[in-house]
């Protein structure tokens, strides 16, 4: 008996070690991260940015605004194990500004991103945007839509940024940047605001989906849902015809794992994720697997907020008290895979 046990832990290794060598290494990474509040130091008065000026109520300042840029680039260096992702969505940045800041005066400079971004007709100002490093893709298009609102007396918000590329030197690539609306005077009530964003998104999928035949879509952001909530039941589902590109969540098992992308108090919520067109399974071109989601969760990126709570993502701010962390989220990234 104790022999036979042992052949099985020793076929069972040597499958798992098959199974470690049969899967190639990444070709590119996609990830996203909320930068929680990446605002500049100087008063916009077509925004409410009040609080990030260095006599609000946050006293922000050169100092830290600058620090925040530095700790923001160590991020995304490492998410790309220190070079960066090779795409990466964001959301909450102020404006463009604050984007060449980050890839200009930073060690983000020797990556060489570039930047897609457009103003959002949020109040505060904070829009999505994309960077991405011109060797590893080549911007086509792009487009801000703008996100319906279930009444008219509710503000604006974010727009979803589409950008349209050439991954590599023949895959087309279609990315959806989103930021959903928040989940501020509760879940429930907010949820319709939510569906609309989720309405709009599978109404653009599918129309990308009819009219680049083929089109790998990867749709990316802070959804402020679940990938269990019914806004992102609309979005994700298994069809995968020339009218629907039957989008999948890459983040869903790490979901039901209990892990999280923010945590708020005790709890772990998945917010940010990324769903993909069935076709990037197909292992032609450049391909996923069913592992490839991931959280970024290093030991350094993670810390005490606030007192007696257990480790959570290090912020830059909790409350009004600066402790001049990362973000409040934690970034999600897929690898992908080139078969030749």
């Amino acid at each position: 008996m104790k022999n036979t046990l042992l052949s099985l832990c020793s076929f069972a290794a040597i499958f798992l070690a098959a199974c470690a060598q049969a899967q190639p290494p990444a070709a590119a990474r996609i990830a996203f991260y909320n930068t929680e509040n990446l605002f500049d130091t100087i008063n916009n008065k077509n925004v409410i940015d009040e609080e990030f000026l260095p006599d609000g109520k946050l006293k922000w300042t050169k100092e830290r605004y600058n620090k925040k840029l530095a700790q923001l680039s160590k991020v995304i260096l490492e998410i790309g194990s220190g070079s960066g992702p090779e795409i990466i969505g964001l959301c909450e940045v102020e404006n463009k500004g604050v984007l060449v800041d980050l890839t200009q005066k930073t060690p983000l400079k020797k990556q060489k991103y570039q930047i897609v971004h457009y103003d959002s007709p949020d109040g505060r100002g904070i829009d999505v945007a994309l960077l991405y490093k011109k060797s590893a893709f080549r911007v086509l298009e792009s487009k801000p839509f703008q996100v319906p609102q279930p009444s008219d007396t509710l503000p604006p918000t974010r727009n979803i940024l589409y950008v349209k590329g050439i991954m590599g030197k023949s895959d087309t690539l279609c990315i959806f940047v989103n930021h959903w609306p928040s989940r501020r005077g509760g879940s429930s009530e907010s949820a319709p605001r939510r569906k609309m964003a989720a309405e709009r998104l599978k109404q653009l999928t599918d129309s990308v989906a009819k009219a680049v035949p083929g089109a790998q879509i990867v749709a990316i952001g802070d959804f402020n849902d679940e990938p269990t909530d019914a806004s992102l039941q609309t979005v994700a589902h298994e069809v995968n015809d020339s009218l629907s590109p039957g989008l999948r969540n890459m983040l869903s098992t790490l979901d039901a794992q209990g892990e999280g992308t923010h945590y708020y108090k005790k709890e772990k919520n998945t917010f940010d994720q990324i769903l993909v067109s069935g076709n990037l399974f197909s292992r032609r071109g450049y391909y996923v697997t069913t592992t490839s989601g991931h959280i970024f969760k290093p030991e350094w990126i993670m810390g005490e907020n606030y007192k007696g709570d257990p480790p959570a993502p290090l912020r830059t701010y909790a409350g009004s008290r600066y402790i001049g962390g990362f973000s409040d989220h934690l970034p999600v990234y897929i690898d992908l895979y080139f078969a030749k």
